[in-house]
């Protein structure tokens, strides 16, 4: 699956944001990470399983809330990952 500009599966957003499927989709069926802003269907999207994240979006979140996840410059990483770097469509 191509990535679309700073869209990601959620096997890469979980990868980069340091969470397990099970709590990523949990945070979508609650209504905490919304359809738009956070994840969305694409061409290829053929189950709720396969919708693409947008990392950003999702840490933004994430952070306004207060909900933990790892941070790639908070573990001492200077250099964003090269999904982060996809992710913010550099």
């Amino acid at each position: 699956m191509a990535a679309t500009n700073g869209w990601v599966s959620a096997n890469k957003a979980c990868e980069s944001l340091g969470l397990d499927k099970k709590t990523l989709f949990k945070m979508r069926d609650d209504g905490t990470l919304r359809l738009g802003p956070h994840y969305a269907a694409f061409k290829d999207t053929f189950s709720r399983d396969s919708y693409r994240w947008h990392l950003a979006s999702v840490r933004k979140e994430l952070k306004k809330k207060g909900i933990p996840f790892a941070d790639s410059l908070s573990l001492g990483n200077t250099e964003p990952s090269s999904i982060d770097m996809q992710a913010e469509g550099q």
